[in-house]
């Protein structure tokens, strides 16, 4: 199979593959690996490749991903953070949400989750002179709607001064527009409407939504908006990138990917033939009436890891062989969550605010924002729209420079 090596990098580092299988096994497209993965993207990537060229130079680029739960829409969100940083270009990702007041019809707030989001990924980024968007939301929300362009100007502008190539903004889940009390459409119609007509600047603005959704919007503009906020859709719509129907010839390429991750994630020779594999997840994807691209996926990683339960069985489930039992200790030793602990001169020197990575634990891979310190202990914030409190031994954690 034809694969590009560049991309092969990935079964070089085994934290990596076991990161990428456990985010595959919870139904989301990995932070990493994601080149790797991208079957039946060829075609997608090549106008990728040249939106960013001509956002490099100066023309803003709007692209519109259509694809229904489970049909890849994540992956190329993905996909686009992946490219954003192979370009040199700082983004962020925001979901549309109307009880957050973070969409379109709040332009000022969500300039101010742009800013937030460049902060939660780019830790070592300086926002300094746009501390007043981040500290407070304007009250007049009004001058907003036609400000934006030039505010997302302004910032890429200040990003290049500190060497990036430009900006990229994900805005996931639009079809949530339709979910607007009727006074809101207007106001988002207007923003969306500024933007096709006055961005500028190395700018890629990315609005991800189901096909459903988009009929749905399109439905509630007509009533509230008018004709020409349909047309402006109906445009959009006819250039946008759609993410590749399920086909079963995408099946042994993809299966074969995903056996080679598996097998260099947990330092094993899957028994099952790639094309045993492809064969059975294939099934069930046909049989799925919707989200077949997220059924096969789940289906290959299921089979592999039942596959690698029954050659190496826990000592929970294995049953037993008739040896005798040991004797047991006198008194139980104390449980501890980490047999070997670290001396204190070698556990990092956290305090609050700082950006974490999460080396160990089932959060491994996570990055969070360190809320408090105690002892050896820190609780660390996961998540920027739905946040967590997790608490976890300093061991565990990696401080960001």
């Amino acid at each position: 199979m034809n694969r590009s090596s560049a991309d092969d990098w990935i079964l070089q580092d085994r934290s990596a593959c076991l990161r990428i299988i456990s985010a595959l096994k919870a139904g989301r497209a990995p932070r990493e690996g994601i080149r790797y993965l991208g079957v039946g993207l060829d075609g997608i990537i090549q106008k990728i490749q040249q939106n960013f060229k001509q956002a490099i130079q100066g023309e803003g680029q709007i692209i519109w991903a259509i694809g229904d739960y489970g049909e890849g829409k994540s992956h190329f969100l993905r996909l686009m953070a992946a490219f954003a940083e192979e370009h040199g270009f700082a983004w962020a990702y925001l979901v549309h949400d109307k009880d957050q007041e973070i969409g379109l019809h709040k332009p000022a707030r969500l300039f101010q989750q742009i800013l937030w989001s460049l902060r939660w990924e780019h830790p070592a980024l300086s926002l300094m002179g746009f501390e007043k968007e981040m500290a407070y939301v304007p009250l007049n929300d009004r001058l907003w709607r036609e400000r934006l362009p030039k505010k997302l100007a302004e910032l890429t502008t200040w990003l290049k001064m500190q060497g990036w190539q430009g900006l990229v903004v994900c805005l996931d889940e639009v079809e949530n527009c339709s979910q607007f009390h009727w006074t809101q459409h207007s106001p988002a119609w207007e923003t969306l409407s500024h933007l096709h007509q006055d961005l500028r600047g190395s700018v890629v603005l990315y609005f991800a939504l189901t096909r459903v959704g988009l009929e749905h919007l399109k439905e509630s503009w007509r009533w509230h908006v008018g004709k020409e906020a349909v047309a402006l859709l109906s445009r959009a719509e006819g250039r946008s990138l759609s993410m590749p129907s399920w086909s079963p010839r995408y099946a042994l390429p993809l299966a074969e990917r995903i056996w080679r991750i598996h097998a260099r994630a947990l330092d094993w020779q899957p028994a099952v033939t790639v094309n045993e594999l492809a064969s059975s997840a294939s099934q069930q994807a046909e049989a799925a009436q919707s989200g077949r691209w997220r059924t096969f996926v789940q289906a290959v990683v299921t089979f592999l890891e039942k596959e690698h339960q029954k050659r190496w069985p826990s000592a929970r489930t294995a049953k037993p062989q008739g040896l005798p039992k040991p004797p047991q200790p006198i008194a139980p030793a104390p449980k501890s969550s980490t047999p070997n602990p670290l001396p204190r001169f070698l556990l990092p020197d956290l305090q609050p605010g700082d950006q974490v990575e999460i080396v160990r634990t089932a959060f491994r891979g996570w990055r969070g924002i360190v809320k408090q310190v105690k002892e050896e202990t820190a609780e660390i914030v996961l998540g920027v729209r739905n946040q967590m409190l997790v608490s976890l031994p300093l061991d565990a954690l990696k401080k960001l420079r």
